[in-house]
């Protein structure tokens, strides 16, 4: 009798059998020499490092010491300590990658170790997918938080996946890993609940339900506490970030509405005003270096809108245009996951839109640019696609009782990537597919992990999954015509 791990790849159990002796002893060199080859390829690849402007802030608060809480100080003060090696962003892109590569190791370990050599080896090489290599010469907190997130869960899958007791070295290692990747993007903690759970809960707890709720809880009592602990250890200058999201609010409110007044006192609009501003791309025409700053009245150059009274201000607009705040959110979020867009969708933006002899577009966006976006921004990198697989893939594994290692932590990586995804829904400002890093690696592992499952019931021919990836493959066919219509209706 051939259990489902028996059809990976045409193995068969006398395959596997001869192959113990042999194939997986040396699976373990191939995959550590590969692993070892793909991180050194991803460095002089990418070395120093690509800096943004949001980077370049961070890089500045790492020489001076002086931080502030626009962007989680804890990646520039690792950059300080970094500093003392060499300048630049060289040494934190080459900690960062470390991670990642380590993360990806680990887990193909654990599952060369599970019996599947040539599963250890695709995943391994998995991490070289090129939409994660772009992302990764980004020196920024995103990959930040990815890598050193994707690490710990390594790390872990790696003891768990073999019932072996965590050593109190590596449990340290792993809570500051979590710990960075936690405190260095703030809406990381939609994502957080189940990677504790994962940590310290047996395995028959992890279920869906009960992954999802703790995403919840440790959301809502962690977002206080991480704002705590950065004040207290960093004592960081406070530059009111999260106005920035209380001002687009009422600034799509306002469009919905069709009511200037809604941002009244905040910012002085027309109605032309409202339609030349507002994408639901993103926040930045209102911020402090935006095409229409000049409307927002600001108590500073450095300060988003005028804080007095703000947030309930903003309460009191949902509650009194509550639709007109849900269209609004759920077109953002429609942006945010590349989902019904037009490509290039950045050239609907106040920044890239011509005819204002007052302000120039920031690039002029030719029919080629637009073509070449469908090639560039394939459904590989739309968060949309991806998010919609997690959903099904925990549908897929719910039975799975009493778990296996692998559905397990397939289970944990998907609950978190739905969670931190999920929660732009409420919280985005802006649009970019590296928001979504921790989701697409996540996912992609847990689809790996459990690929002899999934392989199993494709070649029974089994009804959910090919009602799953019937679903998925109408999130694409939507993704795609609205790109090749270019459909506006969203944006």
């Amino acid at each position: 009798m051939q259990t489902d791990s028996d059809f990976l790849f045409g193995w068969d159990r006398r395959e596997r059998t001869v192959a113990a002796g042999g194939f997986e002893g040396m699976a373990g060199w191939l995959l550590l020499g590969l692993v070892a080859l793909l991180f050194a390829a991803n460095v002089a690849l990418h070395f120093p490092g690509v800096m943004n402007n949001d980077t370049l802030q961070q890089y500045r608060q790492a020489v001076t010491g002086r931080y502030g809480d626009w962007h989680p100080p804890v990646m520039a003060w690792l950059w300080s300590l970094l500093l003392h090696v060499a300048d630049g962003p060289g040494p934190l892109l080459v900690l960062h990658l470390a991670a990642y590569w380590a993360g990806f190791g680990l887990i193909a370990d654990a599952v060369r170790r599970a019996g599947h050599p040539r599963l250890a080896l695709v995943v391994a090489a998995a991490g070289a997918f090129p939409p994660f290599l772009y992302v990764n010469a980004q020196v920024v907190k995103d990959v930040g938080m990815a890598a050193s997130w994707l690490a710990a869960a390594g790390a872990l899958f790696w003891y768990r996946s073999r019932d072996r007791r965590i050593p109190l070295a590596v449990g340290v290692a792993i809570a500051l890993l979590v710990a960075y990747g936690t405190l260095v993007r703030t809406n990381a903690l939609f994502g957080l609940g189940p990677l504790l759970l994962y940590a310290f809960a047996p395995r028959h707890w992890l279920r869906n339900v009960r992954l999802m709720v703790a995403a919840v809880l440790v959301a809502i009592v962690a977002l206080p506490a991480g704002q705590l602990l950065n004040q207290q250890l960093f004592r960081p200058v406070a530059q009111n970030a999260t106005q920035s999201l209380f001002l687009f609010d009422l600034m799509g409110i306002a469009v919905h509405t069709g009511d200037p007044a809604v941002l009244e006192p905040r910012a002085t609009l027309s109605r032309d005003d409202l339609k030349a501003c507002y994408s639901p791309y993103w926040w930045d025409s209102l911020s402090m270096w935006g095409r229409c700053a000049d409307r927002v009245h600001r108590p500073d150059a450095d300060t988003p809108t005028l804080p007095d009274g703000l947030v309930a201000q903003w309460a009191r607009a949902i509650a009194a245009h509550p639709l007109a705040y849900a269209e609004h959110r759920l077109k953002h979020f429609n942006s945010a996951l590349l989902f019904a867009v037009p490509s290039k969708h950045i050239r609907f933006t106040a920044e890239y839109r011509p005819g204002d002899p007052r302000h120039p577009p920031l690039e002029v966006v030719t029919e080629r640019d637009v073509k070449l976006d469908l090639l560039r921004k394939n459904p590989f990198v739309w968060p949309c696609v991806w998010l919609a697989w997690a959903g099904c893939l925990l549908v897929l594994l719910r039975r799975d009782e009493p778990a296996s290692p692998a559905v397990a932590f397939a289970r944990v990586l998907c609950v978190s990537a739905l969670g931190y995804s999920g929660a732009y829904l409420l919280i985005g400002v802006a649009t970019d597919m590296r928001y979504h890093y921790w989701s697409l690696l996540a996912v992609l592992l847990a689809s790996l992990v459990t690929g002899p499952r999934l392989l199993a019931m494709w070649r029974e021919r089994r009804q959910p999954l090919l009602a799953s990836a019937g679903l998925v493959g109408a999130v694409v066919l939507v993704g795609l015509a609205t790109r090749l219509l270019d459909f506006r209706g969203f944006v």
